[in-house]
C-alpha cells in the first residue's frame, strides 16, 4: 500500500473504528488519525465538556472543519470517525471524495455490551441509558444513520470485524 491511500472507518460507537483502525495503519503502513482526538485538540477540551458548554450543532462544525483540515493537508492515512460524523455538513461525501469509505456493521446488541463494559461517560449520547434501553437507543441510531452509512464504498457486517477483512475488501 503506498502514498496516497486514505481509508476511512465509519459506523456506529463501539463499532471497533479506533481498535481496527490503528492496527489496521499500521498493518498498511499509513498514518493513524482518530478524528475524534483531533477535535479535541483543536477544541482543547473533551467531547462530553463542549457537548455540555457549546452543543451538538456547534460540535457538528467542528468536526467537519477538521474533517476538512485533515483531508487537505494530508494523505496516506486511516481516519477512524465519530459515529455521527458522516451524517452532518456532508462528511460522507468529503469522506468518499479523499479515500475508501468502510462501515462497520455490528449487532446492536454487542455494540451496547461493548459500550457498557467501557462505560458510558465518555459517550454523550448513551449516558442516560440502562443496558435494555440502550440496546433500543442503538437500533433507532442505527435506524436514523443508515442513509449515510449505506453511502460508503464498503461493508463489513460480522460481529467480531478483522482487519484482514478490511483489507480484503479494500480495492489496493
Amino acid at each position: 500500500m503506498g502514498e496516497g491511500k486514505n481509508i476511512f472507518l465509519i459506523g456506529l460507537p463501539a463499532s471497533g473504528k479506533t481498535t481496527l483502525g490503528k492496527e489496521l495503519a499500521q498493518k498498511l503502513n499509513l498514518e493513524f488519525i482518530d478524528l475524534d482526538d483531533a477535535i479535541v485538540q483543536k477544541i482543547g477540551m473533551s467531547i462530553p465538556e463542549y457537548f455540555q458548554y457549546q452543543g451538538e450543532g456547534n460540535f457538528r462544525l467542528r468536526e467537519k472543519e477538521v474533517l476538512h483540515e485533515i483531508c487537505a493537508i494530508k494523505d496516506g492515512f486511516v481516519v477512524a470517525t465519530g459515529g455521527g460524523a458522516p451524517c452532518f455538513h456532508f462528511n460522507m461525501d468529503t469522506m468518499n471524495e479523499h479515500g475508501e469509505t468502510v462501515y462497520l456493521d455490528v449487532n446492536p446488541g454487542d455494540l451496547a455490551l461493548r459500550i457498557m463494559e467501557e462505560g458510558v461517560e465518555n459517550r454523550p449520547i448513551f449516558q442516560s441509558y440502562d443496558q435494555m434501553d440502550l440496546i433500543q437507543e442503538i437500533r433507532a441510531l442505527k435506524e436514523k444513520r443508515k442513509e449515510f452509512y449505506n453511502q460508503s464504498k464498503i461493508k463489513i457486517r460480522d460481529n467480531q470485524i478483522t482487519v484482514d477483512q478490511i483489507i480484503s475488501n479494500l480495492s489496493l
